[in-house]
């Protein structure tokens, strides 16, 4: 195109200004508005090459400008609306009667619903989290209403699949129990959003009665998504007065002495090859007809006729290269750098938001008297393995969990996690001892439980996860995971029958507690936990803890009784088990041989790994039993450690964390 215009010649300020992101764009137009006069804005217009900017360009603009003439449509696709009827139809589309639980609750969570169902939806989904209800049918989900569910909630969530007719029908009923639930005062602008739906539930209740053949709900989602596209908003303001807001079309034949204009980028000004059409570019071309070249030249001569009065511009575009055209500048701007006026002075600037240097200190939190007392409170009530393990591993996860009383938000789990797999073998093995305590272990016995597995794992997963079937995906081998952990424990215990071994039940999930005496405290303080099992092996009582992850001897050996309250990675599992060997045997005194340590499911086959004393990490086993000496020594390491967490001078510090843990 040649510039041959006499007012585009003129002198002008132009600016080309690449910024990263759309959203970088919406933000340095309200520093460029800031930087304006009145004057100047008064005579300014800011134009969006890309309607989707609408929003965040209004919420950056500067409280400095007085007035705002919006001339541009708002697109009724970036309504709150727009995702619920969306949603609908293609819940009405679905094959499947039951509904995903991420869809019920994005539903769920619109604050019209929720307004109108005076919060019961809250309630709703925070029981789907916590029951870890993947699929939902009508019947579950006005169920978990308790009372009889909203109207709107039956219309949303129908018993049966509806045809076209139907569903628009529920569509308008949706509408009219929207259009309640508003005000017209506070709710003007979600009103007129409805207004719009509603007319577009006219035109396709038209087109349904007019081409009968419009048969599936495919279909009508179709032209819904065509109709609504189409549909905007439009705002209403003083075209005379404040800065001009509008659409690349709407500057058709007006004059600005300012011009700011966003996303010149290759692919939105000009769009290209945008078009979608039946008909290749060759017949169009053979025909006559209009092709994506004709719409290209129609926006440059917008483009330039914008510029051709202006006195100062700013062109805005994009530079980030994951963006629709990979950060590649409009032809039109490289156009203007080479074929650059003599009274035009170019600019070119590359806009990078400041980044601010964040130093990753770790934090610390000091002990007030608030803090103090809530750890008394703890001590009287009893500090547990995983709470002092907790405290080793990081002092302020300890404080965030068991001071501030911080658990984690309620989620579905769409896989079960690590620590769910964990406790439905803990309970199923649980249910098959208990009943056992202070007996003999028969092969009987084991047989028994051998042809129990299988349904008693699947009745924990029904307890502890979901009543959904475990049929499919990752969860049916982690169901199996579970289930082979059980049998091949079974089969270790049948072995060890087999060749004799007397093994007598002593306790199953015990509740211990005992109590500590420390002279530098003027409070109690009591160590509580639950043991997994205690046996007598023949003439050995064992400690066991159960762990569904792998763990191997060395890790249950310890030879720096000193590091044994600071190492978390290398002595958590020796210090879990002497704490329970702590607590049994400070109540109940042994008279035999006794032993501490792990059944680790992942590592069977070394059986029963014990817990032990070396003089050196290359020396071999010293003491595999646990003695008075050992819980000596234990004691002294446990003392300190609760009162370094009782000093008030100790502040709670964050450790820097190398990896996860996943024993359960």
């Amino acid at each position: 195109m040649e510039l041959i215009s006499t007012g585009y010649k003129a002198s002008k300020d132009i600016e080309i200004l690449g910024i990263p992101k759309s959203i970088g764009q919406a933000k340095y137009v309200g520093e460029i508005l800031e930087s304006l006069t009145p004057k100047e804005l008064q005579s300014a217009a800011l134009v969006l090459g890309e309607e989707s900017l609408l929003l965040p360009i209004l919420n950056s603009i500067p409280p400095g400008v007085p007035a705002v003439n919006i001339t541009m449509g708002y697109p009724l696709k970036y309504s709150p609306f727009s995702y619920l009827f969306e949603k609908l139809l293609e819940f009405y589309k679905a094959e499947e009667s039951k509904f995903y639980y991420k869809d019920v609750i994005s539903v769920l969570s619109n604050p019209v619903i929720q307004r109108i169902t005076e919060d019961r939806c809250k309630d709703v989904i925070s029981t789907i989290k916590k029951e870890n209800i993947l699929y939902l049918d009508q019947s579950q989900i006005s169920g978990l209403f308790n009372d009889p569910a909203p109207d709107i909630v039956n219309y949303i969530f129908p018993k049966t699949k509806p045809g076209p007719p139907e569903a628009i029908q529920k569509m308008e009923s949706i509408i009219e129990e929207l259009k309640r639930g508003l005000d017209e005062a506070d709710d003007a602008l979600n009103l007129e959003f409805l207004s719009k739906y509603h007319q577009i539930t006219e035109q396709l209740k038209e087109l349904v009665l007019s081409y009968p053949h419009i048969k599936s709900i495919s279909s009508l989602l179709h032209f819904y998504r065509e109709l609504s596209s189409q549909q905007t908003l439009d705002f209403q303001g003083n075209s005379f007065e404040g800065l001009q807001l509008m659409g690349m079309l709407e500057s058709r034949v007006l004059d600005f002495d300012t011009v700011i204009l966003t996303s010149v980028d290759e692919g939105i000004l000009p769009a290209g090859k945008s078009n979608n059409s039946f008909i290749p570019y060759e017949l169009k071309k053979t025909f006559g007809l209009p092709t994506y070249k004709e719409k290209d030249a129609v926006y440059t001569y917008h483009f330039y006729h914008l510029l051709q009065r202006a006195k100062k511009i700013f062109l805005l575009h994009n530079t980030d290269t994951e963006s629709q055209m990979g950060g590649e500048k409009s032809r039109f701007l490289i156009q203007m750098e080479l074929e650059k006026q003599p009274l035009h002075q170019v600019t070119t600037k590359i806009i990078t938001p400041e980044v601010k240097k964040v130093s990753s200190q770790l934090q610390e939190v000091q002990k007030t008297p608030a803090i103090l007392e809530r750890i008394k409170e703890l001590a009287s009530n009893g500090f547990s393995p995983s709470a002092l393990t907790t405290y080793i591993r990081n002092p302020l996860d300890f404080y965030l969990q068991y001071i501030l009383k911080i658990r984690d938000k309620d989620e579905v789990e769409e896989t079960v996690a690590y620590n769910t797999l964990g406790t439905v073998v803990h309970k199923t093995l649980e249910t098959f001892y208990k009943p056992l305590k202070n007996q003999v272990l028969t092969e009987k016995n084991i047989q028994e439980f051998r042809k129990r597995a299988t349904a008693e794992v699947k009745h924990q997963f029904e307890l502890e996860y979901s009543k959904v079937p475990l049929t499919k995906g990752k969860n049916l081998l982690i169901f199996e995971v579970a289930r082979r952990y059980v049998t091949n424990f079974l089969k270790l215990e049948s072995k060890f029958l087999l060749e004799g071994k007397r093994i007598e039940i002593k306790e199953i999930e015990a509740n211990l507690t005992s109590q500590l005496s420390i002279p530098e405290l003027d409070f109690p303080v009591k160590i509580r936990g639950n043991v997994d099992r205690v046996d007598l092996y023949d003439d050995v009582l064992r400690i066991i803890d159960y762990k569904t992850g792998k763990v191997t001897q060395p890790q249950l050996e310890i030879c720096e009784w000193d590091e044994l309250t600071t190492n978390y990675d290398k002595y958590s599992k020796p210090f879990q088990v002497l704490m329970y060997a702590t607590m049994l045997l400070e109540n109940n005194r042994a008279t035999g041989t006794v032993e501490a340590g792990v059944i680790s499911f992942k590592n069977l086959k070394e059986g029963f790994l014990k817990f032990g004393e070396k003089e050196s990490s290359r020396a071999r086993k010293k003491n595999c039993s646990i003695e008075a000496e050992t819980l000596e020594n234990f004691k002294v390491q446990l003392k300190n450690l609760i009162l370094e967490i009782c000093d008030p001078k100790i502040p709670f510090l964050e450790k820097e964390i190398k990896k996860a843990h996943g024993n359960y």
